[in-house]
């Protein structure tokens, strides 16, 4: 018998996991231009992140119909996440620039006070971002709930809350050094940033009773559902 083509057999891991890279790349991509009308942001991102907890979970089929499904499914809640995340941020990040850059009259005691307050609140408001999105395109819960939720999992996952607001940071901070290549680092962040963020999201999302999460195999409900509710009627 003769060997099989290495680069032509679909099912080898060098096939399989060239086509993973190749969807990865393109969901930062789409990611990235759904994100572009601004109002749209939470809801792409809620989207991205649902569709890469999936490629996490080697559970990639479909990637491209299920993105636009949570797109639509989360647009409400998710844009008004981003708007929250919107004003606080600009709050923490004023409260920063006023107390770093000396604009209030203040004792010196009180302004170190102050600076590291605002940038611990700068460090959680990070932390929860990294979260928050992911607990959003998979759990349906009140916003505020979902936004608390964030805060404990980020501080109760420390080190991995770290990593993924240092891969966060770093591309922000690139993309204000060479602001010609945002759109570039929008698409690294929104493609390999998340696809990692969602590996290290995922064994802690089955620790917290995450069945699929966990490993378990999930049967789809949506064809049980529907019977049972003709029959209501």
């Amino acid at each position: 018998m003769g060997k099989s083509n290495f680069f032509l057999d679909s099912e080898s891991w060098f096939n399989r996991g060239l086509s993973r890279l190749f969807d990865i790349l393109l969901m930062g991509i789409i990611t990235t231009l759904l994100c572009i009308p601004v109002i749209t942001i939470g809801a792409a991102i809620t989207a991205n992140q649902d569709v890469m907890l999936q490629i996490a979970l080697k559970k990639d089929n479909k990637i491209f119909k299920r993105y636009f499904q949570a797109f639509g499914k989360n647009f409400l809640k998710s844009t008004l996440i981003w708007l929250i995340y919107l004003l606080v941020g600009a709050l923490i990040g004023g409260a920063v620039i006023v107390t770093m850059g000396g604009f209030l009259s203040m004792d010196q005691t009180l302004r170190v006070i102050m600076t590291v307050l605002s940038l611990a609140m700068l460090v959680f408001y990070g932390f929860s971002i990294c979260y928050v999105f992911a607990l959003q395109s998979r759990y349906e819960n009140k916003i505020f709930t979902t936004i608390l939720n964030s805060v404990l999992i980020s501080v109760s996952n420390l080190p991995k809350s770290l990593l993924m607001l240092a891969l966060t940071a770093g591309l922000i901070t690139l993309g204000y050094f060479f602001t010609g290549l945002i759109p570039l680092f929008a698409i690294l962040e929104f493609s390999f940033v998340t696809y990692l963020s969602g590996k290290l999201i995922v064994p802690i999302l089955g620790k917290l009773g995450d069945r699929e999460a966990a490993g378990e195999e999930i049967i789809e409900e949506e064809t049980d559902e529907e019977p049972e509710e003709e029959t209501e009627e």
